[in-house]
């Protein structure tokens, strides 16, 4: 995975426009302690290999090399990738210095990756064997090689610390081969001109290294909690024999929080220190998931229970996020940003609900794993939002100072939420664009609700239902990532109000042709048309927020919205059936799409969101 990642941001660095000489220009902090922490780690490999290390230093020497690299790499963590690498490098260390140097290989990794599973053949590592229990544990398991790579070329079985390593380096090195190692000298007054790669949005923030770990962080817990949302599906319905209502209570526990504490978080990340808001919850998620698996035998109420409280943790997480991305990328690159943390979202959707099936149907009854690596994805989030440096915001006022007791702090807090509610309540473009989010999301839930019957209802020819259907969400899917990576790339060129207008016209336009069409292509198109508007619209809107806020209520503007338009999404979800019952598919379709044309159009009635 190193080699894979230093080669990976080679090649991607070139294809941007970026050049090696600017190797020459990196500033690494202590870098000659650092050559040789990197050349102290081969060259025991080295002697592992030739068999010239005796047993009893073997674990201490692994010791020393990888608390030196990790050390050397999070010194030089300001530059983009190291804390990635260095938090990589620790977990591959944690996992060989508990099994006194050697790095354990998980059996069924090694035969679901095509390999001998009765032996290895490394100096290095040491079969794991027996079940996913305690003892697994104990010995590292979930930081162990436990992941199957079976594909040629690359075939081997990774741990999570290989996988920040990798990509911790990708960035690093992508990033010092488009470096502009100079800019144009202008004024202050003037934006600084940029050369050669560094002229391209997506380019400016793989180079920026707080962004880059923030990005990071939200693609690794991303991908564990798409791991975790499977395997917690199959937990539940082997412990309650497949109950639908179960079923229904856990994805109800996932969804119900942002609505009812999500306003009441971003007040509090407001007075917090939004790092920490994020930290904290990473930690609180890291907990929680780690112990479903534990409590899953008791009772099914429990699980329940902590999948509601993960939902509340995330929660505070969201705003916290949305409040502390201007603080870090400039203002210029902020569209660029928001779309690049959308990617993130729909590539992790896309990868992860795919792959995470694979790897839970690999993991047959050793589902716990798939608890215990979405536990070490947010401990690596934790550390890697940990290292950015993110100013704090003073709240105006003082914040709680002035609060006495409990009554004085519930007191604080609910005017907060109210001068947030005013403020939202007085800015024109940022309570249309709500208004009109609101009505596209009850679009949206009619047809995420609605869309397997309108897939059954259309001429599949060969294909079945199922199988249609997993089409139709590809390719909404599809249209979601495609549209992230688009608009972030001509963020600087489009105007975001009549982006945002043209977005949800599209919606609208797209559903009303839902309601018409005979054809499950058309379907297909129209699937990938509704995932470019959702993006168009979403991603513009958000950064209109960002900017338009004062940074010091910021949290509880973002929480109240996402509460009204998630709220509509729920009510959405559970009416549009009943009306497709009463008036027909076609016409709860047809009517969502007029609605969400009219709110589309009528923005451009207002000015303040026409020029936006």
């Amino acid at each position: 995975m190193p080699a894979l990642g230093i080669l990976l941001g080679f090649g991607l660095g070139l294809a941007a426009g970026g050049r090696l000489d600017n190797l020459l220009d990196v500033r690494l902090r202590w870098w000659p302690v650092l050559l040789i922490a990197a050349g102290a780690r081969f060259g025991l490999d080295a002697a592992l290999a030739a068999g010239s290390v005796p047993e009893a230093v073997r674990m201490w020497l692994v010791l020393v090399a990888y608390v030196l690299l990790t050390a050397m790499l999070l010194t030089n963590r300001t530059l983009p990738g190291l804390t990635a690498a260095a938090l990589g490098t620790a977990a591959n260390g944690i996992a060989i210095v508990v099994n006194g140097g050697w790095m354990p290989v998980w059996q069924p990794s090694l035969a679901a990756a095509g390999f001998d599973p009765t032996a290895v053949h490394s100096s290095f590592h040491v079969l794991l064997t027996g079940p996913v229990d305690a003892g697994f544990f104990a010995h590292g398991g979930p930081l162990a090689d436990v992941i199957p790579i079976p594909l040629p070329l690359i075939q081997s079985v990774a741990s999570v610390g290989d996988l920040l390593l990798g990509a911790g380096l990708a960035f690093f090195v992508f990033a010092a081969v488009v470096r502009a190692p100079v800019l144009i000298s202008v004024p202050v007054s003037v934006a600084p001109v940029r050369t050669g790669a560094m002229r391209h949005p997506y380019v400016r923030l793989a180079t920026n290294g707080p962004f880059s770990a923030m990005w990071l962080a939200q693609v690794v817990s991303s991908l564990g909690d798409r791991v975790h949302q499977i395997a917690l599906v199959f937990l539940v319905a082997r412990a309650t024999n497949g109950s639908p209502l179960a079923l229904g209570l856990v994805f109800a526990a996932m969804t119900i929080p942002t609505s009812l504490v999500g306003p009441l978080a971003g007040a509090l990340v407001d007075r917090w220190n939004r790092k920490w808001a994020m930290v904290g919850s990473d930690l609180v998620r890291a907990g929680l998931v780690s112990i479903i698996p534990i409590v899953s035998g008791l009772h099914i109420g429990l699980v329940v229970g902590l999948v509601f409280l993960i939902a509340v943790a995330s929660s505070f997480f969201r705003p916290a996020r949305a409040a502390a991305l201007p603080q870090v990328v400039p203002a210029e690159d902020l569209l660029t940003a928001n779309s690049a943390m959308w990617v993130a979202d729909t590539a992790s959707d896309l990868a992860g609900y795919g792959l995470g099936g694979l790897f839970v149907a690999f993991l047959g009854s050793a589902l716990s794993l798939a608890f215990w690596i979405d536990s070490a994805s947010y401990l690596a989030s934790a550390v890697l939002v940990a290292a950015v440096a993110i100013p704090r915001i003073v709240p105006a006022g003082g914040g709680a100072a002035g609060a006495n007791g409990v009554g004085g702090a519930v007191a604080s807090l609910r005017a907060e939420l109210v001068a947030g509610w005013r403020f939202l309540r007085s800015e024109t473009v940022l309570f249309a664009t709500t208004v009109q989010a609101a009505i596209a999301e009850y679009g949206l839930g009619a047809l995420m609700a609605l869309s397997p019957l309108l897939v059954a209802a259309l001429p599949l020819g060969r294909l079945d239902a199922p199988t249609a259907y997993g089409f139709f969400e590809m390719s909404m899917g599809a249209g979601l990532l495609g549209g992230g990576v688009v608009i972030g790339a001509v963020a600087t060129r489009i105007p975001k109000g009549p982006a945002i207008v043209a977005g949800f016209t599209a919606l609208g336009v797209s559903l009303i042709l839902f309601s018409v069409t005979g054809s499950l292509w058309l379907a297909l198109v129209l699937a990938a048309v509704v995932g470019l508007a959702n993006v168009v619209f979403v991603v513009p809107s958000q950064t209109i927020f960002q900017q338009r806020t004062p940074a010091e209520m910021l949290g509880r503007v973002v929480a109240i919205r996402l509460a009204l338009v998630n709220a509509m999404l729920a009510v959405s979800m559970v009416t549009s059936g009943l009306f497709a019952q009463i008036f027909g598919l076609d016409a709860v379709l047809a009517g969502c799409g007029i609605l969400a044309t009219a709110a589309g159009l009528t923005g451009l009635t207002v000015r303040a969101i026409r020029e936006a």
